[in-house]
């Protein structure tokens, strides 16, 4: 089976999908795990649960406990866990949303849902919480597992050790004594709530900072600790900011460097759906009726009348603009239908940034044409930039939390006295030597 180069471009590049941040965090646990075993077995063994265990929780662990609260306890209250409670945020919109209901049977889950506002609304939170919470305590639980298991190894391991040293001197020496081993040393909560909830991503920011805090607290030694806090701390400032700021300095220099604009989600541009309305004109009439939308009233979120907007989006399903933001997970469909599942939440502002990201391509595709640029070059080179940026800001990740983090780790270590030995074992050792079981 052929790679489908476009297809690992286009999940690599989106940015409400896990995967990208998988991918960075899997290079930090290979060479956090690997720079252990350099130190010890009993380390890297230690790290390696560690960094295993935590990465089962962090990609499965949230997903899994609202999946598994969904078949409970929406089940139970005969709510519809697939509405989106951002839903609830605009009247007016909400109507429309009962109104273009993909079917009847999701009408009335709707209507039940609106008739039971409250109940539903303090049933999403608690999801978030309960979901959230049981993800943060089985990192705590396996962090007591991890702790008690490499304390019991090395115990053994060092009797073992100790028993077999001490057997093969009495082999080889008759009268000596076996020497003495050397041993080298309201309203808020709710914003907040919709804010972190209904993103995977941010969801992970909350996950992470609870891992990164209890990693600290339960840290074993001060050497555990400091080892804890240049990782997590890469970890964070990498994945989540780093990656960021390299996007969009890559999008600038797209802008100005090239004159092209990298901004549209990257399944948009490794598709020729778009590509195809700019040869052959089609895209002027979307991006115009668009524009004749009516605009809202000054103070509202959108510029755009949100109603308006709204209802442009069923009524309009072969405009660009649509496509796109279907494209971009923006606008999610029904099952296997093309009819938008209203129960999903659509940011319209998300879809009039989709509006202004064409508008500004498209405007940069004419002054190409201009210089002689063929429609196939101008969005080659946009593909060119866009992959370039996904690899940029994939693999500067990966050197960072992969190689260089572990890398600065180990030269703390070895450029420190007494720090090259796991501190763990060196504790257990000295317990071991006082309670007479070793000498």
């Amino acid at each position: 089976m052929p790679i489908n180069v476009a297809k690992i471009y286009s999940t690599l590049g989106n940015p409400s999908s896990l995967i990208p941040l998988a991918v960075k965090d899997l290079s930090s646990a290979a060479g956090m795990t690997a720079g252990s075993f350099v130190t010890g077995k009993e380390e890297g063994h230690d790290r390696l649960i560690d960094e295993l265990g935590t990465e089962v929780i962090w990609l499965f662990g949230i997903p899994a406990f609202k999946k598994l609260f969904d078949l409970v306890v929406f089940k139970a209250f005969g709510l519809d866990s697939k509405f989106d409670a951002r839903n609830f945020k605009d009247k007016a919109v909400l109507e429309k949303v009962k109104e273009f209901a993909p079917d009847e049977t999701v009408k009335k889950e709707i209507e039940n849902i609106i008739n039971k506002k409250k109940l539903f609304k303090h049933t999403t939170s608690a999801k978030f919480f309960v979901s959230t919470g049981l993800a943060i305590t089985s990192y705590v639980l396996l962090t007591a597992f991890k702790q008690k298991y490499t304390d019991k190894k090395i115990r053994e391991n060092l009797i073992k050790e100790y028993n077999e040293k001490k057997a093969s001197e009495n082999e080889n020496c008759d009268t000596k004594n076996p020497s003495s081993p050397s041993f080298k040393g309201g309203k808020g909560i709710e914003k907040a709530i919709e804010y972190f909830a209904f993103d995977p991503v941010r969801n992970m920011w909350i996950l992470d900072g609870s891992i990164t805090y209890e990693r600290l607290k339960n840290s074993r030694n001060p050497q555990e600790f400091a080892g804890y806090a240049i990782k997590e701390g890469s970890l964070l400032f990498f994945m989540y900011y780093l990656g960021g700021k390299i996007q969009q300095l890559m999008e600038n220099r797209a802008n100005k460097k090239f004159n092209k604009s990298i901004g549209l989600d990257a399944r948009v541009l490794e598709d020729d759906l778009l590509k195809k309305s700019f040869e052959d004109g089609s895209i002027a009439k979307c991006l115009k009726q668009f524009a004749d939308i009516k605009p809202a009233q000054s103070g509202a979120e959108t510029a755009k009348n949100s109603v308006e907007l709204y209802e442009f989006l069923h009524k309009n399903p072969e405009n660009m603009i649509v496509k796109v933001a279907k494209k971009s997970d923006i606008i999610k469909l029904y099952k296997d239908t093309e009819k938008i599942d209203t129960r999903k939440f659509i940011d319209l502002k998300e879809v009039e940034g989709i509006n202004d990201k064409i508008s500004k391509l498209y405007e940069q595709y004419k002054e190409a044409l201009k210089k002689g640029e063929t429609t196939e070059q101008f969005f080659k080179g946009v593909k060119k930039l866009k992959r370039g940026s996904i690899k940029m800001n994939i693999f500067s990740s990966i050197f960072a939390l992969g190689v260089l983090t572990p890398a600065l780790m180990l030269l703390k270590r070895f450029t420190k006295n007494d720090d090259t030995e796991f501190e763990t074992k060196k504790r257990i050792r000295e317990e071991l030597i006082k309670e007479g079981v070793i000498v």
